[in-house]
């Protein structure tokens, strides 16, 4: 082959190539969430920006579950909540703002983030659809065994230094026993903490999945809250670090019940609230 067909063939195949890592943006590793396939999960937004910032879900039409750490130190102004799609959107309509800031009262960023947990009270009513429906909670401290499927959801980083995605991406993930979970880290995490990953790495969240959800795979039921990992991101041998949303149900359901507006949560096979969402066209 002459110098410059190879040449020519070179420089082909190098394009593809790159082509093909440039187009693998991801959470990291993961692919694109099927249309509809996670219509609880909303984006945490920078309301002066539009930028997104967090993952979160929805309870019902008027409240919000996210990571303590996405919103310690804003104010209900700063913050909007798009909802109702798949697609990040600057000039989506379908947004809506914050009246109330809930955080737990126990969160402790400098104690490896334990309670790592907030409740978003949004300002107007999220009417329900097919796009946008309320996530279900586990029952009270009911456990998640190690080694059970979950799938973890989001808009974050596909890797380090990486870029937000636009759609919504989803990573197959493994549940890890307490036990393994700090053993993989060298150091005692808490009993409200849940670890998810995979044993070789290079699956997981990133920058921007905080505050969204980890859920039974093949179910709506939401397990975990993305609280932090170590960086780079997915990087063997330390799964991701979630707060353990059975830990927190009785606290759920104490603060979204203590409000005026009339609102319900899936919890478990029961509904709890004073009145049950609307059915569901």
């Amino acid at each position: 082959m002459a110098s410059s067909a190879r040449l020519a063939l070179c420089l082909q195949i190098s394009f593809v190539l790159a082509a093909a890592f440039k187009n693998d943006g991801k959470i990291v590793n993961g692919t694109t969430a099927a249309p509809g396939e996670f219509p609880f999960v909303v984006s945490l937004r920078r309301s002066k920006s539009g930028n997104h910032s967090c993952g979160a879900t929805l309870l019902n039409s008027y409240w919000v579950l996210t990571a303590a750490h996405c919103v310690r130190g804003s104010t209900p102004e700063q913050v909007d909540v798009q909802y109702g799609s798949q697609r990040l959107a600057r000039n989506t309509t379908q947004l809506v703002k914050v009246a109330a800031i809930h955080v737990h009262p126990g969160y402790d960023p400098q104690n490896k983030y334990v309670h790592d947990i907030a409740l978003l009270q949004l300002k107007d009513y999220v009417s329900m659809s097919k796009r946008a429906q309320p996530v279900r909670l586990p029952e009270p401290r009911q456990h998640t065994p190690g080694n059970a499927s979950a799938v973890l959801a989001g808009w974050g980083l596909n890797a380090t230094g990486g870029v937000v995605q636009r759609h919504l991406q989803k990573v197959n993930l493994q549940v890890f026993s307490d036990q393994e979970c700090s053993e993989r880290h060298q150091e005692q995490l808490h009993s409200s903490q849940i670890c998810a990953g995979v044993p070789e790495g290079g699956k997981g969240q990133c920058s921007g999945d905080s505050g969204g959800p980890l859920l039974l795979t093949n179910s709506d039921t939401q397990i975990g809250i993305v609280s932090w990992s170590k960086k780079p991101c997915a990087r063997p041998p330390f799964p991701g670090v979630f707060t353990e949303v059975s830990e927190y149900v009785d606290w759920i359901v104490t603060t979204v019940g203590s409000s005026s507006t009339p609102s319900s949560l899936w919890v478990g096979q029961l509904v709890v609230g004073r009145s049950p969402p609307a059915l569901l066209s």
